[in-house]
């Protein structure tokens, strides 16, 4: 369980990067609006399945 929770937390971490990062890059002009709601999807999910896992060992 202590593997799962040390590849748990850094994953849990990059995904909010898919969180916050795509708007910035969306408000630039480098992204349109299909791609952000895509990768603000995909971050969304993997944090949710990433954290629950290392927050109920805690």
């Amino acid at each position: 369980m202590k593997n799962l929770t040390a590849i748990a937390k850094p994953v849990s971490w990059a995904s909010l990067l898919l969180i916050v990062v795509p708007p910035i890059l969306y408000f630039t002009g480098a992204i349109g609006s299909p791609l952000m709601t895509q990768l603000l999807l995909a971050g969304t999910f993997i944090w949710f399945v990433s954290a629950s896992m290392w927050m109920k060992s805690e």
